[in-house]
């Protein structure tokens, strides 16, 4: 796990090793890896860690005492916390004598849960815990209450914080060395179901084939992550069943606003208000085309290719997973859809390529972003999509991905060189990337056109 995260203990221990308090604050979805994060920084640590579940406010201040009697092995001790101020007084006087982390896992629940709990804390951030040695982390996994933290202006005592960082999935450069065992096709596979999360991509078993593992990991009611996306919106929501049957929409490829309203039998306005909790959640993004007009054009798309897994293939057959059909399911519904449900995690991992090779100095030009663009989709005009665009004022890269069991072919050069009039004035380069090789006739073509590359899946994992 320490590989995942090891630039981000370098700069915790940066910050650790300087005598003032610090204040971190680390926020992400469940699974992208924060407590491990803070495990292994912990790791040789004095630490009080505190991780604070949904229980009465009289509950949270007891376990907090207990876990501080448990690390903290004072003599000083007193028989209970009266409050907060007195909690917060404590743990500083304990920082005196030496660097203490104070962790508060989870802090949305004390905040929402714990009447005078943060009047308490800012008072502790401006003053207690400035005049001893405290190294203080909280954490975070509701995104949605994050983000309200982080808005302008920003409330007390956040204001106050050292360093912030967001934890999200990782790519796939990141998660190769869980891979590595795999042949090309079956580590894209693999890296797409579990979704680049920290808390799934190391589950799984290189001694098994992709198939099993992903058998083990979510076609068996017993996995771990079995249920991981429901989870997540049990812990956020009351009431779940809307927001699951708008996933499903969305995971089975309809995404835009009014078509998912229409799946849905609601409103427009209703179903976009659904949609922007589902955002607020971290779920789903906004997706906007890379260039010209697009504000009527959003798109909806999940944030990670695992959560749209499991609602493709698995929140549909649950009944028949939880009765042990799990590989029925799987060879009967997944098998068939697996080049479809490849092509966007290929894409992701594409994009991700094109932005590591400018970033290395490998391209024409310098492009720190990759986007997606497309038109059309009426009556009166087609729909044209291109999944990989990255330009400047003067030059763009247009690139499409091949998913398919068959070699490229010329026609997906063509598309590319087609008139577009949004990049018209721009000197053009294209891109192809496939997971299963290219044709003699499209090689042929691409020489002779210039200004093009094709990359397959084995330079990527290379």
């Amino acid at each position: 796990m320490n590989s995942f995260f090891a630039n981000d203990i370098k700069k915790l221990n940066a910050l650790y090793n300087r005598v003032q308090f610090s204040f971190i604050f680390l926020y992400g979805r469940y699974g992208t890896g924060k407590t491990s994060l803070i495990r292994e920084f912990c790791r040789d640590k004095a630490t009080l860690f505190f991780s604070a579940q949904e229980t009465v406010p009289e509950g949270h201040l007891d376990a907090f005492y207990h876990q501080a009697a448990r690390y903290l092995n004072s003599k000083k001790m007193p028989e209970t916390f009266e409050d907060w101020e007195q909690a917060f007084s404590y743990i500083s006087d304990c920082s005196f004598s030496r660097r203490l982390v104070v962790v508060l896992d989870e802090f949305q629940n004390l905040d929402r849960n714990c009447p005078g709990f943060m009047d308490a804390f800012t008072q502790a951030v401006h003053h207690d815990f400035q005049a001893g040695r405290v190294f203080l982390i909280v954490s975070s996994s509701s995104v949605d209450y994050a983000g309200e933290l982080m808005a302008e202006p920003i409330p007390e005592p956040f204001d106050a914080i050292t360093a912030r960082a967001f934890l999200d999935v990782l790519p796939f450069s990141a998660c190769q060395s869980f891979l590595s065992n795999y042949a090309p096709k079956d580590q894209l596979l693999l890296y797409g179901i579990t979704g680049g999360f920290p808390s799934c991509t190391p589950r799984i078993q290189p001694k098994l084939s992709a198939r099993q593992n992903i058998l083990r990991l979510f076609f068996n009611a017993d996995s771990p992550v079995f249920t991981a996306p429901l989870d997540t919106l049990h812990r956020e929501l009351r009431e779940i069943s809307t927001y699951n049957f708008l996933l499903e929409i969305i995971a089975s490829g309809c995404t835009k606003l009014t078509d998912i309203a229409a799946r849905a039998s609601v409103g427009t306005n209703k179903c976009a208000k659904y949609l922007s909790v589902l955002v607020s959640l971290g779920l789903i993004r906004k997706e906007f085309p890379a260039a010209g007009e697009s504000v009527k054009k959003v798109r909806y798309q999940f944030t990670d290719h695992m959560t749209r897994f499991w609602y493709r293939f698995v929140s549909p057959n649950l009944s028949e997973i939880l009765f042990g059909h799990g590989q029925q399911v799987y060879e009967q519904q997944v098998l068939p859809s697996l080049d479809e449900y490849l092509l966007p995690v290929f894409e992701t991992v594409c994009s991700e390529y094109l932005e590591r090779l400018a970033g290395t100095g490998q391209t024409p030009f310098v492009y720190k972003h990759t986007g997606a663009w497309w038109t059309g989709g009426t009556k009166r005009e087609p729909f044209v999509r291109i999944p990989l665009v990255a330009m400047d004022d003067r030059q763009v890269v247009l690139g499409i991905c091949h998913s398919a069991a068959k070699p490229a072919d010329a026609e997906l050069l063509d598309r590319l060189l087609m008139p577009i009039g949004t990049f018209g004035k721009l000197k053009r380069y294209c891109c192809i990337f496939s997971t299963s090789g290219f044709t003699d006739e499209l090689r042929a073509a691409a020489r002779k056109a210039g200004n093009v590359w094709l990359i397959d899946l084995d330079d990527i994992c290379g």
